[in-house]
Parts: C-alpha cells; sequence; structure tokens
C-alpha cells in the first residue's frame, strides 16, 4: 500500500509537471506571435486560437491583424471572429457594435443575417431589470423591430418575437411600479394619468386587471379627497371609470366585489351633492 501511495505520488508529480510545461509553452508561443511582425502567421494563431475558445488570446490577435487586412476579402472574417469572441467574452455591447458594422460593411455577407440578430441580442444582454433605467430597453426594441423588418421570413424570428416580450415586459413592470408609487403615495391624479397610460400601452400586462381596478380606486379617491367643487366630477369620472371596468371583465374577477363597492360610495356621494345642490 505504501508503495502504491509513492507512485500515484509520483504520478500526479508528473502529470502536474507535464501540465506546467505544456502551459508554459503555449504562453510562449502566444507570446512570440504577438512580437511577430508577421501579420499572417498572426492570422493563423488568432484562428487557432478561436477555434478552441481561446478568445481572450484570439481578440488579442485579431486587433493586432485587423488594420493590416482592412479593405481585403479576409477583414470580413477578422470582423466576424472578433465579434464572437467579444461576445463569448460577455462584452455585449463591444460584440454588438462589431456585429452591426459586420451587417453594414457587409450587407451581402455570408453572416449578414446572423449579425443583425446578434446585433439585436447584445442589446437585449445589456438592457437592465425593471427598477433601473430602460434606455437600453428600448434600445434592445429597436433593433429587433429593424432586424424583423430587414428580416420578416428569418429563421430567427420566434427569438425575435420572445426576446421582444421579455422587453416589453420590463417596460411595463417599470410603469406599473411608477404608478403603484403614485397610488400609494395618495398622489391619485398622477397615478390615474399612469395607470391609463399602462393599460393602453400594455395590454397584455400580467397586472392588467389590477390596473383597472386601481384607476377605478384612485377615481373614487381623487374625488373623496378633493374640494367641493370638483368633486362632483370626479365621482361621475368613477362611475365612468367603474363602467368600463365591467365591461372588461367578468363577474369572477377578484377585484369586482371591491369595484361594486366603491361604486355605490360613488353613488351614494353623488346624491348628497345633488341634494345640496337642490337645497
Amino acid at each position: 500500500m505504501y508503495v502504491c501511495s509513492l507512485l500515484t505520488m509520483r504520478y500526479f508529480g508528473l502529470s502536474i509537471l507535464f501540465i506546467s510545461i505544456f502551459l508554459s509553452a503555449c504562453t510562449n508561443k502566444y507570446q512570440k506571435a504577438l512580437k511577430n511582425p508577421d501579420n499572417r502567421l498572426k492570422l493563423e494563431m488568432a484562428d487557432a486560437y478561436y477555434k478552441k475558445k481561446d478568445f481572450v488570446r484570439a481578440i488579442s490577435l485579431y486587433e493586432q491583424v485587423e488594420d493590416a487586412y482592412s479593405g481585403t476579402p479576409t477583414a470580413e472574417k477578422i470582423l466576424y471572429n472578433s465579434g464572437q469572441c467579444n461576445f463569448g467574452l460577455k462584452m455585449y455591447a463591444l460584440s454588438g457594435f462589431q456585429f452591426k458594422t459586420y451587417f453594414e460593411n457587409f450587407p451581402s455577407g455570408e453572416h449578414a443575417e446572423e449579425c443583425l440578430y446578434m446585433n439585436a441580442y447584445c442589446a437585449y444582454l445589456e438592457s437592465f431589470e425593471p427598477e433601473l433605467d430602460q434606455t437600453d430597453t428600448y434600445k434592445a426594441i429597436e433593433t429587433f423591430r429593424i432586424f424583423i423588418n430587414v428580416y420578416p421570413e428569418s429563421k430567427y424570428i420566434n427569438e425575435c418575437n420572445t426576446y421582444l416580450d421579455k422587453l416589453r415586459e420590463k417596460l411595463s413592470y417599470k410603469a406599473y411600479r411608477t404608478a403603484k408609487m403614485y397610488y400609494n403615495m395618495g398622489e391619485y391624479k398622477s397615478a390615474i394619468v399612469s395607470l391609463k397610460n399602462i393599460s393602453r400601452e400594455f395590454p397584455e400586462m400580467i397586472q392588467k386587471e389590477e390596473v383597472d381596478y386601481l384607476i377605478v380606486k384612485s377615481s373614487y379617491l381623487l374625488a373623496q379627497n378633493s374640494i367641493q367643487t370638483k368633486q362632483k366630477e370626479r365621482y361621475e369620472n368613477t362611475l365612468l371609470a367603474y363602467d368600463e371596468f365591467t365591461e372588461q371583465y367578468l363577474e369572477n374577477s377578484k377585484y369586482m366585489n371591491d369595484a361594486k363597492e366603491i361604486q355605490q360610495k360613488a353613488l351614494f356621494a353623488l346624491k348628497k351633492i345633488n341634494q345640496k345642490e337642490k337645497q
């Protein structure tokens, strides 16, 4: 058993030694390629590293030769491979720019359709969560729409529609959070405007029923907290909001009982106002 342990230790020791020698040789080979003035050799090395998915080494070599091959047929391959390297390294903004540049420079190229799609997909990956700024979300939506207009029969259309749905979901949730913030702060006038905009712009959103109910409730609370001269009109608006809500949702809506209670309160408030006006 002791002999076996010694043999095992020697085996692992030799393995580590061979691995170290191999890695050292690879590093030396890479360093020599970086310093070599022969662009053809650098390109061959870059392609070899690219095939191995060693994107860090591949991209550094591609960057060194891209100017030398500018204006040649090889430039198309270098630009495409560079975009894929940066994508593999999760440098989505840079890779998206390179994919877009490829499409603009080589609209009939082998990878033109893929690159325009990848430009949109990179923009999607750069989009922040709903709680943060959504500038990149709007950008991603626009790039996907451009792709769909250019390639309406593309094999990527289903993916584009899926990502567009996810991007719109981010925007709708962002808008929903803003409207709920106004509501929770008691800023009912602003809440109504925001809620109506959301309902109109995102009819497919998950929170659509809640949003439409909150329009009814916000309308009532706005009327209730208004000065007397504005209450009648705002209670009437509450009833209009209630009618719109009941037209869209069945009796089994989880908000229906609350909506009916609000309607009754608004009717009662209007009745009192009308009685006062007659006196």
